[in-house]
């Protein structure tokens, strides 16, 4: 199943679709509702999982010129995964994600890949570019995608997601169903893959972006039971 393919109906959080009954007392970690559905997350019974982060060799990456670009400083620096505070903000945000995942028919795993490269779950964030809040979304796409107020009103969740996620279904229009392009153009824009042939831009950040994006989401599936 693809990162667009649809969610099946989701269960409610207590319904005998979740993995773990219910948390494990003093036990830390995640574990996420029976194949797409993220209706909640509940703590596992084992060690802590983390949400990986890792660099996809660049050999995998096709060989393109790359552009030095060093990626902007983020305003707010997210912490890690193994924070507490990080689990409490994924688990919140959980059953929100799985809505909009399943209204748009997006893989709701991709949501929470990209919000963790992103902002690490944090809805307040804002870079340095002036990106906001989950996803990241400028201020301008926001706009452009009828969201009013937009650098007010991207720090709230619900509209964070919600632009994100049809932003997403508009570069797959454009970009079929090639992830790895989907990916290139939210952090790149959609002009500069095209200037490049429909390929991941040259540029170091991009390809980095991509890597790491596609890492955690491929992990994800993996960990989950999630078959491609």
């Amino acid at each position: 199943m693809g990162a667009f393919a649809a969610a099946p109906n989701c269960p409610s959080p207590s319904a005998e679709a979740l993995l773990d009954a219910a948390p494990a007392a003093g036990a830390s970690g995640f574990a996420l509702t029976e194949r797409l559905c993220l209706a909640t997350l509940v703590r596992s019974r084992s060690a802590p999982v983390e949400v990986p982060e890792p660099e996809v060799p660049a050999a995998e990456v096709p060989p393109l010129a790359p552009v030095a670009l060093p990626p902007a400083p983020a305003v707010i620096r997210p912490a890690p995964v193994r924070d507490a505070a990080a689990q409490a903000r994924i688990r919140a945000l959980a059953p929100l994600m799985a809505e909009v995942a399943q209204r748009h028919d997006i893989d709701p795993l991709l949501l929470h890949a990209l919000a963790h490269i992103e902002s690490r779950h944090q809805s307040q964030a804002i870079s340095a570019a002036g990106a906001r809040g989950l996803m990241q979304v400028m201020p301008a796409t926001g706009r452009g995608l009828g969201v009013a107020e937009a650098e007010r009103a991207l720090l709230s969740p619900e509209t964070n997601l919600e632009a994100s996620a049809r932003y997403l279904k508009q570069l797959q229009a454009r970009f079929g169903n090639d992830l790895r392009l989907v990916l290139a153009a939210y952090n790149a824009g959609e002009g500069a893959v095209e200037r490049h042939g429909r390929r991941v831009p040259p540029f170091a950040e991009t390809q980095a972006y991509v890597r790491n994006v596609m890492a955690v989401y491929t992990e994800l599936r993996r960990r989950f039971g999630v078959q491609a």
